[in-house]
C-alpha cells in the first residue's frame, strides 16, 4: 500500500509538469480576466456545447469508423454522447483552404481603414483628456467636454504607466468612438470605457463595463501557427474547438502573410467557449512573430443584433466578404451570377428545308444564372457561412437537394445540388458559421457535380463576387465602430503591459 501510494503520488506530480509545449500563455490577459484554453477546457467543457439546446439533435453512440465510411458521406455516423456535430472530415482543414483557390473579388478598401481614421495603443499616463487628444494630434472640444462631464477623475483614479486606448473619427477627424481602460494590467476589477456618438439623436453616450464579469467562458490560446494551419479536425489534441476551426481558416487564409521564406509565427487566439444555449465563437485572432512581441495581423469579432456579426481588422478593414463566398473547398468557380451568353432558338418546321429548321441566335435575349456554381468532388463537406436557422432541408424541382438558410437582416443563403445532408440537422435546426450541412452531389438540374450558391436580401438576389456591392454583412458601420474599438482595447496583446 506504502509503495502504491508513493507511485500515486509520483505520477501526480509528474502530470502537473506534463503541460503540452505547444500550449503558451499571454501572462497579462490569463492572470487576469480571460483563462487560458486547454484540451480539457475545449473538448469537455460540460457547459460548452457544438449545438445549443434549441433544436439539439438527439444523442447517439459514435461507432468506429471504417475508410468505406470516412470517404462516404452517406456512410458517415456524426452522433455522440456529448451532443456534438462530428469535427469536419476533411484531415488539414486550414492547410486545404490556404491551397485552394480564390474568388477573384476586387475589395473597396474600407473609408476607415485607408484613411488612418482609427488609433489604438497604449499611451503614457495623461492627467487630462485634452492631453490625450493632444498627443493623438486630435482637436475635439466636443468630445472632451462630455468627456469631462460623463467620467469625471477618470486620469485620477486610472492605474499604470500607461493607458490601452482605441479611438474612431469621421471624415471631419471628429471623434466618433472612444475605448479606454482604466488600468493598463487588465485586472478584473479594471473597467473599460465607451464613449460613442449615437447614430439616431447625435450625442454622445457611455458605456462602462467591469472586466470582472462577463468573460466567465472566454478562454485565450496561443499556438504555433504550422500547428494551427495542420489541425488534425478527428485527434482533440488542441485546445481549439473544433466547430471553430473552419472560421480560423479563412481568416488564416485572408491574414497569413504567404512570405515561403517566413520566420516561425505564432497564432493567439481569444475564443468564447459558448454554453448549452450560446454557440462558441472566435472572438479575436492575432498573427504574431517569433518573439510573440509584435503583432502581424489581427482580426477582430463584432457581435452585432439586426445583421449577423463580422471580423475587422484593427483599421477597420472587412474580412467578411471571404467567409460569405466560401462555402466549400473548391476546384474552380465554373459559372458566376448574371447573364452568361446568348440563347440558342430553334423552331419547328411544317416544311422540309425551311429556313425556319436552322438554329436561331437570339442576340436581345439572355439566359440569367443567379447564384455560383462552385466545381468539386462529389461528397465534398459543405459548410453554412454564417449563423442562422435552416428554412429549406431537401429535395426542390430545379435545384435538387437543396438547403437554405436565413440568417438576421433578412439574408438567406442557398446551397444546391448536394448529394446528401448532415443527418443531425432538420428543418428549423440553429446552425453555426463553419457547421458541416450537406455533401456535393449533382441533384436535380445540373450536370456534374458542383454547388450552387445564392446569397439573397430580401429575396433578391445578390453577386457576392462584386466589387460595387458594398453590403452592410461586410462594412464597418458608424455604429459598429464602439464595438470594433472596445475589442481592440479588451483582446489586443499589443495593449498587455505590465
Amino acid at each position: 500500500m506504502i509503495f502504491s501510494a508513493q507511485k500515486l503520488l509520483l505520477a501526480l506530480v509528474l502530470g502537473l509538469f506534463m503541460v503540452p509545449l505547444h500550449l503558451q500563455a499571454t501572462t497579462p490577459l490569463n492572470r487576469h480576466f480571460i483563462q487560458v484554453a486547454t484540451p480539457s477546457t475545449a473538448t469537455s467543457n460540460p457547459t460548452a456545447s457544438t449545438v445549443p439546446n434549441k433544436n439539439k439533435p438527439k444523442s447517439k453512440a459514435t461507432p468506429k469508423k471504417s475508410t468505406k465510411q470516412a470517404m462516404n458521406p452517406k456512410l458517415r455516423s456524426t452522433g455522440s454522447s456529448a451532443l456534438r456535430i462530428e469535427p469536419l472530415y476533411t484531415p488539414n482543414i486550414i492547410e486545404n483552404m490556404l491551397q485552394m483557390p480564390t474568388p477573384e473579388v476586387v475589395k473597396a478598401s474600407s473609408v476607415l481603414g485607408s484613411r488612418s481614421f482609427l488609433q489604438r495603443g497604449c499611451l503614457p499616463h495623461r492627467d487630462t483628456i485634452a492631453q490625450l487628444l493632444e498627443s493623438l494630434g486630435i482637436i475635439d472640444q466636443e468630445f472632451e467636454d462630455i468627456f469631462n462631464k460623463q467620467v469625471p477623475g477618470f486620469f485620477k483614479v486610472s492605474v499604470g504607466v500607461c493607458l490601452p486606448f482605441a479611438i474612431s473619427q469621421d471624415s471631419n477627424r471628429k471623434v466618433q468612438a472612444f475605448s479606454i481602460l482604466s488600468n493598463a494590467k487588465k485586472e478584473r476589477d479594471s473597467v473599460v470605457t465607451t464613449i460613442y456618438r449615437s447614430q439616431t439623436t447625435d450625442i454622445f453616450l457611455v458605456d462602462s463595463q467591469t472586466l470582472a464579469t462577463g468573460f466567465e467562458n472566454y478562454l485565450e490560446v496561443i499556438i504555433d501557427l504550422n500547428d494551427l494551419i495542420i489541425y488534425k479536425a478527428n485527434k482533440a489534441t488542441t485546445s481549439i474547438p473544433p466547430e471553430l476551426i473552419w472560421e480560423l481558416g479563412s481568416l488564416v487564409k485572408e491574414l497569413y502573410p504567404k512570405d515561403p521564406d517566413a520566420q516561425e509565427r505564432f497564432a493567439r487566439v481569444v475564443y468564447d467557449a459558448g454554453n448549452k444555449d450560446k454557440w462558441a465563437q472566435v472572438i479575436s485572432f492575432e498573427i504574431l512573430d517569433k518573439s510573440q512581441k509584435n503583432v502581424l495581423a489581427s482580426a477582430f469579432w463584432i457581435d452585432r443584433d439586426d445583421i449577423p456579426g463580422g471580423f475587422f481588422t484593427a483599421l477597420g478593414t472587412e474580412l467578411e466578404q471571404t467567409f460569405w463566398i466560401s462555402p466549400l473547398n473548391y476546384t474552380r468557380i465554373s459559372r458566376g451570377v448574371g447573364q452568361y451568353g446568348p440563347r440558342v432558338l430553334k423552331s419547328i418546321a411544317n416544311k422540309k428545308n425551311s429556313k425556319t429548321n436552322r438554329p436561331m441566335r437570339s442576340y436581345g435575349n439572355y439566359s440569367g444564372h443567379q447564384g455560383i456554381d462552385f466545381s468539386a468532388p462529389q461528397g465534398t463537406p459543405i459548410y453554412a457561412v454564417a449563423n442562422g436557422k435552416i428554412i429549406q432541408y431537401g429535395p426542390m424541382a430545379a435545384y435538387g437537394n437543396l438547403v437554405i438558410v436565413e440568417h438576421p437582416g433578412n439574408y438567406k443563403t442557398y446551397y444546391a445540388h448536394l448529394s446528401a445532408f448532415n443527418p443531425e440537422l432538420q428543418l428549423g435546426s440553429e446552425v453555426r458559421r463553419g457547421l458541416e450541412i450537406g455533401y456535393v452531389g449533382s441533384t436535380g438540374r445540373s450536370t456534374g457535380p458542383h454547388l450552387h450558391f445564392e446569397i439573397r436580401k430580401n429575396n433578391l438576389y445578390l453577386n457576392p463576387l462584386s466589387n460595387m456591392l458594398e453590403l452592410d454583412l461586410w462594412t464597418l458601420r458608424p455604429s459598429d465602430q464602439p464595438l470594433l474599438t472596445k475589442s481592440i482595447v479588451l483582446f489586443s496583446s499589443q495593449m498587455n503591459t505590465q
